[in-house]
């Protein structure tokens, strides 16, 4: 501001010096009295003219600047307040509308930020009460193991519970280690064509021996024609494996299981259904979540990942997966796996 008006006044200054130059001129030289007032008339004009035209420019000067600061404080307030018409196509217009996009790409920047930070705390302590049972059964049967006066055969028997319990925490590290590493973007999952029916096979033969245990009867139907799908056989294998784990666990003694693989226009379609105990309908959004148990898992050794990686791995091929019970009567699992990338 103190620039313009010191250019302002420059100016002003200037067209006093040309009329009293021109005056004197007039006066001294041409001599000619009427020249003399018509400059006078002219100038005192003109510059009452450009001084109202100044103070008006400085008026709206003085107003842009307030609401621009308004806008700033609005924006420091986290509030989206339009101080300029949008309907006008000027150059405030456009500044405020770059301004307001920039504000809502802080915020957005921060909300992902602020839900990454609770995502890391909800996942520490997730861990820390996953390893807190393992570890505090681990700390009861050494200190039983170390009285010397037990029993060899409650020793043995203490020594089989620290085994299951280590292989437990082992189980449990390696599948936190794979969630981390997914979610992370460390896995890259590579796809490339593979045969849908190998990776089934691939899959069964992962739990076929626990099912055996309980005389489970798995029934595998496969597509008339077998596909072969952009996919990363590995970790498919995977995470078609983590459901039929699942199945095998909650289905009672001689159930069954059935696999069926159904061809779409653009999907493939793997039906995983058991005769278990099922889950409750309000449940169906909840057992995709990260350590979720269910209500009727009472008993049931795990820890709630298994379903929450198939969901990752899945998502990251671009596929779904859809979940269908009624508690008591089995639950039905469809896995949907593009046809082409």
């Amino acid at each position: 501001m103190k620039g313009i008006k010191k250019r302002e006044a420059v100016l002003i200054a200037a067209i006093y010096c040309v009329c009293i130059a021109f005056m004197t001129y007039q006066l001294l030289i041409a001599k000619n009295i009427q020249a003399v007032i018509f400059c006078i008339i002219f100038t005192v004009l003109l510059v009452g003219m450009i001084t109202a035209h100044i103070l008006l420019l400085q008026r709206e000067i003085k107003s842009v600047l307030v609401r621009l600061s308004d806008m700033v404080a609005s924006l420091i307030d986290m509030r989206e307040t339009e101080v300029f018409s949008v309907l006008n196509d000027d150059l405030l217009s456009k500044l405020q509308s770059q301004v307001l996009k920039l504000s809502r790409m802080l915020k957005l920047q921060n909300t992902k930020l602020q839900n990454e930070k609770n995502e890391i705390k909800s996942l520490i302590s997730d861990i820390s009460h996953q390893l807190k049972n393992p570890l505090a059964n681990l700390k009861i049967y050494v200190s039983l193991i170390m009285d010397e006066d037990i029993e060899p055969l409650m020793r043995m028997e203490y020594l089989k519970n620290i085994d299951n319990q280590l292989d437990k925490l082992n189980w449990l590290m390696e599948s936190m280690i794979k969630m981390t590493r997914l979610e992370s973007g460390i896995i890259q999952l590579i796809r490339e064509e593979n045969s849908l029916n190998d990776v089934l096979m691939t899959s069964l033969k992962q739990i076929y021996q626990k099912a055996l245990k309980k005389n489970i009867d798995i029934v595998f139907i496969p597509s008339e024609k077998d596909m072969r799908l952009p996919i990363d056989l590995r970790w498919t294998a995977e995470a078609i494996m983590n459901i039929l784990d699942n199945s095998v666990k909650y289905t009672q003694e001689s159930g069954k299981i059935k696999i069926q693989v159904h061809k779409y226009e653009l999907f493939a379609r793997i039906d995983i259904e058991d005769n278990g105990p099922g889950f409750d309908e309000q449940e169906v959004n909840d057992i995709f979540k990260r350590f979720y148990r269910g209500n009727n898992s009472k008993g049931i050794d795990g820890v709630g990942i298994g379903l929450y990686l198939t969901r990752e791995i899945i998502s990251m091929q671009d596929g779904y997966i859809k979940a269908l019970s009624e508690s008591g009567k089995g639950s039905t699992f469809s896995i949907f796996l593009p046809l082409e990338s």
